[in-house]
């Protein structure tokens, strides 16, 4: 990947609502790591002049030409800041945050998959009718699931799916085995699982790739499945979701991220009776995820070594 021959941090700025508690921590996992907290936003010139380092949620925009040279992302998703770093002059590092991520997000695809198989919102429907009626309802053991992307989130996903007794394919750009999974395929084995679909969930991260990746094709050839997306908004098709949604070939869409947010008023997947949005928080970052991710990175960096959070800022992820 580019930009691994850079020096170890000595002096980080940490900018956003996690920088004070993360200041904290740091304190006591790398002593000898000088921090300054600064809001989101622009990083004040003699900040800037001092730093060899940054951490936050959104990349400053005059941080171009600084003397930082390691970025390190309090969040999972950093397709934002490769579109600002990828041309970037001389190395440059940037890392990511999973921490604990995986196993929240896991739990949240997890939790939702059990509330469509036992039908609990239709029961909060008829309690507000108060009606009192049995549904039918099927066991989740035994069902497929098909997760796209099997890195750490992707993992994450798999194994809590697995442990309620769902078979778990992944699916990824070369196909490897991962252990979290029953079987992965490439992204283009995808058409011969996806009939069999019960539960298809999307924790890819946005690339030119898989923008769009869930669209018409994709979606035209499920059955009746549940839709999770837990990745980047903008790898769903919005218009292909409410084609397929109409066809019957999504039963459900859970939809933790979408391309625009916060979805602007008026948006058909507000009121669409088949959509559950919640606002990107199926894996919250927690100070206890940023701090060690960043103690560890840097004790890697400083050993050579390419952390293995560091984003390849040719592919993205």
């Amino acid at each position: 990947m580019e930009g691994t021959s850079t020096a170890p941090a000595a002096r980080m700025i940490l900018s956003g609502p996690l920088a004070a508690p993360v200041a904290d921590r740091l304190a006591e996992l790398a002593p000898d790591l000088a921090t300054r907290l600064a809001p989101a936003g622009p990083v004040p010139a003699d900040d800037l002049a001092w730093a060899d380092s940054w951490s936050g949620f959104e990349l400053p925009e005059n941080l171009a030409g600084s003397p930082v040279r390691w970025v390190h992302s309090m969040a999972a998703g950093v397709d934002a800041m490769v579109g600002a770093l990828v041309h970037a002059p001389g190395p440059l590092v940037l890392t990511r945050t999973v921490g604990a991520m995986p196993a929240r997000i896991g739990t949240y695809v997890l939790a939702h998959v059990l509330d469509d198989a036992l039908r609990l919102g239709d029961y909060r429907a008829q309690q507000a009718r108060g009606q009192w009626r049995q549904l039918p309802a099927e066991d989740v053991a035994g069902r497929t699931g098909v997760v796209l992307g099997t890195g750490a989130i992707g993992s994450g996903v798999a194994a809590a799916l697995r442990g309620a007794g769902l078979r778990v394919v992944g699916a990824s750009r070369s196909g490897a085995p991962r252990p979290a999974f029953d079987d992965v395929l490439t992204l283009d084995g995808l058409p011969e699982v996806l009939p069999a679909c019960d539960v298809l969930v999307c924790a890819l991260p946005l690339t030119d790739t898989t923008r769009g990746l869930v669209g018409e094709a994709l979606l035209g050839r499920l059955g009746g499945a549940l839709v999770v997306n837990v990745g980047r908004g903008a790898c769903v098709d919005p218009g292909a979701l409410r084609r397929a949604l109409a066809a019957g070939r999504v039963r459900r869409a859970v939809l933790d991220v979408v391309e625009t947010e916060p979805l602007p008023a008026g948006d058909w997947r507000w009121s669409h009776p088949a959509v559950t949005l919640t606002p990107h928080i199926s894996g919250p970052t927690q100070p206890g995820d940023v701090a060690p991710a960043i103690a560890r990175n840097r004790a890697l960096l400083a050993a050579g070594v390419v952390p293995e959070t560091a984003v390849d800022l040719r592919r993205g992820y």
